[in-house]
Formats: structure tokens, sequence, C-alpha cells
């Protein structure tokens, strides 16, 4: 499968249409209707934009293939006494045991199933749930 068939497999799967698309990334429908119908690979500006829109890495949308991140020195940690906290910019914060169920579960998702979460988790935080 290229990137053109992804992007359609990957709208269809989100009910998410040539418009929307070309909408979303601020260009003429007949450049997505290309994409589709003459299997145009995307130019490279628009593949981030893409994968975005889409949920998914620029790795997956290239590749098909998920590529774990890399590792990071912050992140969460528990102390002797088992409290678990996270550094993030410097700053260091204890979870609480909510928190840490949350980091746990979603430690086991995809990239996709990631992306996923945090777009809802913005939506979330704007106050629209749709």
């Amino acid at each position: 499968m290229n990137i053109s068939e992804r992007v359609f497999a990957l709208a269809k799967q989100q009910k998410k249409t040539q418009s929307d698309i070309a909408n979303a990334l601020g260009i003429r429908q007949a450049t997505v209707s290309a994409w589709k119908s003459k299997g145009v690979i995307p130019s490279s500006e628009h593949i981030a934009p893409l994968a975005t829109f889409l949920g998914v890495s620029c790795d997956y949308l290239c590749t098909g293939r998920e590529t774990p991140p890399p590792a990071i020195h912050q992140g969460v940690f528990g102390d002797r006494n088992h409290h678990n906290t996270v550094t993030i910019g410097g700053s260091i914060t204890e979870l609480s045991e909510f928190e840490q169920e949350l980091i746990s579960l979603c430690g086991k998702f995809t990239m996709r199933q990631k992306n996923a979460l945090l777009t809802y988790a913005y939506k979330l935080e704007k106050g629209s749930e749709d």
C-alpha cells in the first residue's frame, strides 16, 4: 500500500471526505482527487499535515509501520518511598493513582491510538466532546 492508498483508507475509516482533507490542508480538492484517482503521491510538504489530520505518525503514513519513539531521559520515576513523579520541563509533579493508570494504559497503545487519544484530550480541554 502506498501513501495515497493509506491516506484514503484512513480517511474512509474515519469517515472523512476528500473535501475534508482539502479543507484541512488548505489545498484544492482537485489535488486530493488526483491522489486518489491517479495514484499521485502527496508532495512532501503535505505529509506532516496529512498525518496530523488523520491522527497518525508521518512514519506510519509513509511506510505503514510505526517507529517507536526515541528513549527519553525525562519521564515517570518512582522514588525510594514508591511515589511516582513526572518531570516536565524541569519541575517535578507527583502523579495520582488515576494518572499512573492512564499512563500505564497509554503505554500499551499504538502510535495511532496515542494520537487519537491526544486529539480527544485536546477536544475535552477546549470543552468540545464531539
